[in-house]
């Protein structure tokens, strides 16, 4: 039998980088380096990097620092909260499984009588987008209605693909399949949105076994997050870069 999914989240903090930019809005300060403290963190699934102890597995958080540092580091902003945002977008976009990402940057001395002044950005406080793939063909129109009710309460639904009948591509001795995609604003992480999606399969009866490619009451995947490409085998079903394009065009899926 096919394995659950079971993610092994970690965090991983980086504290204190000390770091100079023109920070502020008044003419002196855009003049004059002045100093900015970033603190960060952020979860990953770390399952295939602890089970092989390949580097390759894990985030590298050492490119990812250089990165900052060479955003921030003697650039010139007016606000903080332009700095705090920038560093929060370039984590969430430095690998796909990166999620619940924390964001701190203090500037001293920014008000008389205050040690500093502190942004903070907690990725829990955003939403996310995904782009969710479902797929049936063991009663499919009704079990795709029940999936849609059920996303609805992972957070809001505000577009969807064209709904269309596709061949097995793997697996030929079956029915054809009713695919389509959904796009999804919701609060929940990757590890727990991809959680949910296996509650959603179970509940309307999907069995799993040794076959992944054997007829399904319902598949539900997650293909994009917050950007990122997750579902690694997209590319060997051509609806699916379909259902990227009519819902997020912004992704480059060559």
């Amino acid at each position: 039998m096919i394995k659950d999914y079971n993610p092994n989240l970690i965090k991983v903090k980086v504290e204190k980088l000390r770091l100079r930019s023109y920070i502020g809005f008044v003419d002196w300060e855009k003049e004059k380096l002045q100093d900015l403290i970033v603190s960060y963190s952020f979860k990953y699934d770390s399952k295939e990097a602890t089970e092989t102890d390949l580097v390759e597995y894990a985030v590298d958080y050492k490119k990812l620092n250089k990165i900052i540092i060479e955003q921030i580091e003697h650039q010139h902003f007016a606000l903080i909260e332009t700095v705090a945002e920038l560093i929060y977008t370039k984590i969430q976009a430095h690998h796909p499984s990166i999620q619940d990402v924390e964001v701190q940057v203090e500037k001293p001395h920014a008000l008389r009588f205050a040690d500093n002044v502190m942004v903070c950005i907690d990725g829990k406080d955003r939403h996310n987008t995904a782009i969710v793939s479902l797929g049936a063909n063991i009663n499919a129109e009704e079990n795709f209605n029940k999936a849609l009710e059920h996303l609805q309460k992972l957070g809001y639904i505000t577009q969807r693909s064209e709904f269309i009948w596709t061949e097995p591509l793997k697996f030929k001795d079956q029915p054809d399949f009713l695919n389509g995609a959904v796009l999804l604003h919701t609060t929940k992480n990757l590890s727990e949105l991809k959680l949910n999606l296996k509650q959603i399969e179970a509940i309307l009866g999907r069995v799993r076994s040794d076959n992944k490619n054997a007829p399904r009451e319902m598949d539900l995947d997650v293909v994009t997050y917050n950007g990122n490409i997750i579902d690694k085998d997209w590319d060997e079903f051509p609806f699916l870069a379909e259902f990227i394009l009519r819902l997020n065009p912004e992704i480059q899926t060559n």
